[in-house]
């Protein structure tokens, strides 16, 4: 992608972020040269940054506007797949899966994808299931847990790799899921792994429904949560409300106001968990969730509501100081300033 086309994208997204409720589709219509699947990979990255940062709003903002332009966008574009030979993405794959074994490096793993970009695309996932058939069959059942293990290293790796077709990268990562749960015991601790990993990548998704996709997600952490139990894993339990509560955040189907109050539910228990004395940086964050879904909420007196939500974002300010988070406590402040 030309560097200069990549800030347009991010100048489009900033104006977008901040620009006056309804004037969206205006500002949409005149840069409509720059509403292709590349623009709406920028998009994802920026909304995962800005997740990552408690900006949840804008998130979801993105992430709808992705839902969106995907209906009106062709997201397959790029896809080289055709005349490609089979044994070329074989040969890959085992390469790929062999660095996942001998390195724990994200970056080798990265360099290789960047080099051979274009062979991720849906035809790598058909290639992947038949590699990965062939390398367990008649293999013990230690073999077989190291083997998917590998495929599930690479599932995340590509996940998260920014380059090539973003939209198809996360396909690939949902079907090798699917792989590895395919080789996994049903409710095991393992298994819950995968699912919370399939339920990341669901919530990250451009194509299909971004309602559906969200259905999905919650549908898979509520399954993790029958593995991953407050007495057996408190941990994993806490991550796992704490995922649900962003899902419902960012819910389309059903009640906004009841999806706001199931997502302050979700969050509180977490903070059962993350504590501000065990886990200061994830409890200023939940406390910083907590002040948006306040700010948001439907349900209950407007006043109450706000004044909630001040009240935690000045509890998550007393973790993220201007010393040392300076963005977070920018951006809270500025919420503080709205709220």
């Amino acid at each position: 992608m030309e560097e200069s086309r990549a800030q347009a994208y991010l100048e489009l997204i900033h104006t977008l972020l901040n620009c006056p409720n309804g004037e969206e589709p205006k500002i949409l219509q005149d840069n409509s040269e720059l509403l292709d699947v590349h623009f709406l990979e920028t998009c994802e990255l920026v909304a995962e940054k800005m997740a990552q940062q408690g900006g949840q709003n804008g998130a979801n903002f993105l992430r709808n506007l992705i839902a969106h332009l995907a209906q009106l966008i062709d997201i397959n574009d790029g896809d080289n797949s055709e005349g490609e030979n089979p044994q070329e993405y074989a040969n890959f794959i085992l390469e790929l899966l062999q660095a996942e074994d001998g390195s724990s490096n994200t970056g080798v793993i990265h360099s290789m994808l960047a080099e051979r970009k274009h062979l991720l695309n849906p035809r790598f996932s058909d290639i992947l299931e038949q590699v990965v058939e062939r390398l367990v069959g008649g293999e013990n059942a230690k073999t077989i847990d190291s083997i998917v293990s590998l495929v599930e290293d690479l599932s995340i790796n590509i996940s998260n790799f920014s380059g090539g077709n973003k939209a198809d990268n996360i396909e690939i990562a949902l079907a090798a899921y699917q792989v590895v749960l395919n080789n996994r015991q049903p409710g095991s601790e393992k298994f819950a792994q995968t699912q919370n990993n399939l339920a990341a990548a669901y919530i990250t998704r451009i194509k299909g429904s971004r309602a559906e996709n969200v259905e999905m997600a919650i549908a898979l952490y509520g399954a993790v949560l029958t593995v991953y139990t407050l007495e057996a894993f408190p941990e994993d339990w806490a991550m796992a409300q704490n995922n649900l509560a962003a899902a419902y955040a960012n819910r389309i189907n059903g009640s906004r106001a009841e999806n706001i109050d199931r997502a302050i539910s979700f969050f509180d228990a977490a903070l059962t968990v993350r504590t501000r004395e065990q886990f200061p940086e994830d409890w200023a964050m939940i406390q910083y969730n907590l002040g948006n879904a306040y700010y948001d909420r439907i349900n209950g007196s407007r006043d109450e509501n706000l004044e909630k939500a001040r009240s935690f974002y000045e509890a998550a300010l007393t973790v993220y100081t201007r010393e040392d988070f300076p963005e977070y406590w920018a951006m809270i402040q500025k919420k503080l300033a709205n709220a």
